[in-house]
């Protein structure tokens, strides 16, 4: 089992800051990502605006947050990916994607959950 050490993290938050950009849209506020061991465990955050004042000015309140991924280190580019499925309440692997760069499993990811 390969652990990510902590300059390998810090390059894998970058790049997936950068990427996330591109789904943080319309009610979803942010992807989180925490590691734990040899994985890391990613969240989205969605919101909606509430009243009128709140859609008016933009006040945004948090709807909630959902785990969606949990990816195992493999390399400094390389993650198995794992979905969360609601339904039994565990990390199951994805119907067409196993492993990538951080970037393609949060793509991959999108395409069930987004």
């Amino acid at each position: 089992m390969n652990i990510p050490n902590e300059s390998d993290k810090q390059l894998t938050l970058n790049r997936l800051d950068r990427h996330k950009k591109k789904y943080t849209k319309r009610d979803i506020i942010d992807i989180r990502a925490r590691f734990k061991a040899s994985y890391m465990f990613l969240e989205v955050v969605k919101e909606e605006k509430s009243g009128v004042f709140g859609k008016f000015f933009g006040n945004k309140n948090v709807r909630g947050i959902g785990k969606i991924a949990r990816l195992e280190f493999l390399g400094p580019n390389k993650w198995k990916l794992l979905i969360y499925k609601y339904d039994v309440n565990k990390y199951a692997p994805h119907p067409t994607f196993t492993e990538g760069t951080v970037e393609e499993c949060l793509d991959a990811t999108a395409t069930i959950f987004f």
